[in-house]
C-alpha cells in the first residue's frame, strides 16, 4: 500500500550553529515519501549557504526565501507551499528521532486521526542531559474537543506546534493560521485540535526540544507579556465564538491562573533589569489584564498594550501557584 506524502516545514533564522544538526536528523528519517520545506526567513548569517548545500545534495529539500517576517509567517508560508497529506513543523534549532515522521504518520493512517501528537525530550545546553517529557494523559485516542480542552492544562497536552503531525487541510479548511506574535502556538493549537475528528497520542519521545543557554531571564521583554496575553485573548474569543464558554469556563479559568503565575515568575526574575517598584507595577497590570480576560468578550473590551510605566497601581492578589513553560527562544 502506497504511503501518503508528508511535508515538514522548517522556519530558519539565525541558527547557523544548529541548522546542520536539524537537517541531518531529517535526512535520517526512515519514512518516505517526504518533502522538507526550508523557509529562510531573511537569516543574515550563514544559514543560506547551508540551505543551498542540502537542497543540492538531497532531493527531499526545497526552499522558500523571504524577507524577515517572523516565525509565524514562516510557518504559514511553508504550510501554504506544502503538498503532503500531512504536515509537521520542526524548529531549526531542534532535531528529531529517525522515526519522528513514521511513528506519527503510521498512527494517523491506522487510527484515521487528523492530528497525532508525540512526547519529546528536553535537551539541556550543558552536559548532554536529555529529559523525557511525558504528557499527563494516558489516552491513546481523543476527540478533537477533548484534546482542545486538555490543551488549556499546559502540562497535560502542551500547546507546542512542533511535537505534532497535522492533516494539512485542517489549516485551509478552517482558515487557521499562526498569528504574528510570540506564543503563536498557544493561540493556535486548541483551534486546530477542536476541528479534528480524532486526535491520536504517541507516548514515545520522538522530538528533541533544545534549550538555549539564555532563558526567560535573558529574553524577557514587555513584548513577551503583551504577546502572551494576546494569545490568551485569541483563545478567549475562540471559546466564545464556538459557544463553549459555559462548558469550558472551569479549565479556561485554571488556564488563566497558570498564565498569571508564569508571568509573575518571569517578572520576579528580572532583578537585574527592573527595580522592585517596576516589577510590582507590572505584576499589578498583569493581574488587571487577567481579570479582564476572565470575562466573556462581549462584557470586556480589549485593553491597549501596556508598559511598565503606563497604568496606575491597583490592588493585586498573589498567584496561588507558580509554573513556567519555557518559551524563551522566540
Amino acid at each position: 500500500m502506497e504511503r501518503p506524502l508528508v511535508s515538514i516545514v522548517v522556519p530558519i533564522y539565525k541558527v547557523e550553529k544548529y541548522l546542520e544538526r536539524c537537517l541531518d536528523s531529517l535526512v535520517a528519517q526512515d519514512y518516505q515519501p517526504l518533502e522538507v520545506i526550508l523557509v529562510n526567513d531573511g537569516s543574515p548569517d550563514g544559514c543560506g549557504s547551508i540551505i543551498r548545500r542540502y537542497e543540492a545534495k538531497y532531493p527531499i529539500f526545497r526552499s522558500l526565501w523571504q524577507e524577515n517576517q517572523g516565525l509565524a509567517a514562516a510557518r504559514n508560508n511553508g504550510i501554504a507551499l506544502a503538498t503532503g497529506k500531512y504536515v509537521a513543523l520542526v524548529d531549526s534549532d531542534d532535531y528529531v528521532e529517525p522515526d519522528f515522521i513514521s511513528s506519527m504518520a503510521n498512527l494517523a493512517e491506522e487510527r484515521q486521526a487528523d492530528i497525532v501528537m508525540g512526547n519529546f525530550y528536553i535537551d539541556f545546553p550543558r552536559g548532554g542531559i536529555k529529559v523525557p517529557f511525558r504528557m499527563l494523559t494516558m489516552h491513546k485516542n481523543l476527540s478533537g474537543e477533548e484534546a482542545a480542552q486538555m490543551s488549556l492544562t499546559l502540562l497535560r497536552i502542551p500547546a507546542f506546534a512542533w511535537n505534532k503531525l497535522y492533516r494539512r487541510e485542517l489549516f485551509a479548511e478552517h482558515n487557521i493560521s499562526y498569528p504574528s506574535i510570540y506564543y503563536e502556538d498557544v493561540a493556535t493549537t486548541s483551534r486546530l485540535l477542536i476541528k479534528s475528528g480524532r486526535v491520536a497520542i504517541q507516548q514515545k519521545p520522538i522530538y528533541h526540544y533544545c534549550l538555549r543557554s539564555t532563558g526567560i531571564t535573558g529574553n524577557f521583554s514587555i513584548k513577551n507579556v503583551n504577546d502572551y496575553l494576546k494569545a490568551v485573548d485569541i483563545i478567549r474569543h475562540f471559546i466564545w465564538d464556538q459557544q463553549l464558554w459555559n462548558t469550558w469556563k472551569r479549565p479556561y479559568r485554571a488556564f488563566l491562573r497558570t498564565v498569571e503565575a508564569q508571568l509573575f515568575l518571569a517578572i520576579a526574575l528580572q532583578m537585574n533589569k527592573l527595580s522592585v517598584r517596576k516589577r510590582q507595577h507590572l505584576m499589578r497590570q498583569v493581574h488587571h489584564r487577567i481579570h479582564r480576560l476572565a470575562q466573556p468578550p462581549e462584557l470586556s473590551a480589549v485593553e491597549p498594550e501596556f508598559s511598565i510605566f503606563s497604568l496606575p497601581l491597583r490592588l493585586f492578589r498573589k498567584a496561588r501557584s507558580i509554573r513556567w513553560i519555557h518559551n524563551g527562544r522566540d
